[in-house]
């Protein structure tokens, strides 16, 4: 009677769980199940009142349209290659620089790097369109990247200075006393260590690119125009084509989330790291 009891209990703390998940869950996906569905609908059908959520024909045509006519697969183009290299640069030059900072000590160095990525976007943004205005480089690949790292380089030093941190400095002295340099301990033995943050670093760092409207407006222009700044061709003063935007839309997201879910593990143990000190 005792063990019934006991596993009645358990199911009933099982289903309460199963029923907050649901009441959480639900108000963040049902945004993004009702984008996806419109977008598969046409003007008619968008607008009707209450929205039809199943039962509906899906159509096509406004992916058709977007990458037909829009040359959204350009965009696409644009938006990766700017999100790529930005994010190659900055872990090229922030990684090595977290390392310095957490094996020299440079306290107030990382306080700076801090307060630097905790500046808003446009409050730096009129500076660089005055550079790249002087140095021609407006509408160029050259300018996205380089504003872009300048926001994804503060946060991979910030994350990777705690990695490095962590990692006991015997494991550097022991590496030295094998004849290792101290570039070839930082590549051979930190760098794979490190992974989980560096995959962090990575993530968050194309992620934050790849969604970038602000300095994407302002720095580029018909060749170098990307995603997020390609959705506000939809709307005019006339009207605003919901089911072609919210196709574009989610043209935008899907790889963001297909990589975020790819990654997943990788990107909790890198923000965890360090929490637990056994």
């Amino acid at each position: 009677m005792a063990v019934s009891k006991q596993k009645a209990g358990k199911i009933l703390k099982q289903c309460l769980f199963a029923g907050l998940i649901f009441i959480i869950v639900i108000p963040v996906l049902f945004p993004l199940y009702f984008v996806l569905i419109s977008s598969f609908k046409n003007m008619a059908q968008v607008y009707i009142m209450p929205p039809k959520l199943f039962g509906f024909k899906p159509i096509l045509d406004n992916y058709i349209y977007i990458f037909k006519t829009q040359h959204y697969g350009t965009y696409m183009l644009n938006s990766t290659i700017v999100a790529v290299a930005s994010t190659a640069l900055s872990l090229l030059m922030g990684v090595p620089a977290a390392y310095a900072i957490a094996r020299y000590k440079m306290g107030k160095v990382s306080i700076a790097i801090l307060t630097a990525r905790l500046l808003p976007n446009i409050s730096i943004l009129l500076p660089y369109y005055f550079v790249f205005s002087k140095l021609r480089m407006i509408d160029t690949y050259g300018a996205l990247i380089i504003s872009h790292m300048i926001l994804s380089l503060p946060l991979i030093v910030w994350i990777m200075v705690g990695f490095f941190n962590d990692m006991p400095v015997e494991l550097e002295e022991a590496a030295i006393v094998d004849g290792c340099t101290r570039q070839k301990c930082f590549v051979d033995v930190l760098l794979p260590i490190s992974a989980p943050g560096l995959v962090t670093c990575s993530t968050l760092s194309f992620l934050g690119s790849w969604n970038n409207f602000q300095f994407a407006l302002i720095l580029s222009g018909e060749k170098t125009r990307t995603l997020p700044v390609s959705l506000q061709y939809f709307v005019s003063g006339a009207d605003i084509r919901w089911g072609r935007m919210l196709a574009a839309t989610i043209v935008v997201i899907v790889p963001t989330i297909i990589l975020t879910m790819i990654l997943q593990k990788y990107i909790i143990q890198g923000m965890t790291a360090g929490a637990v000190k056994g």
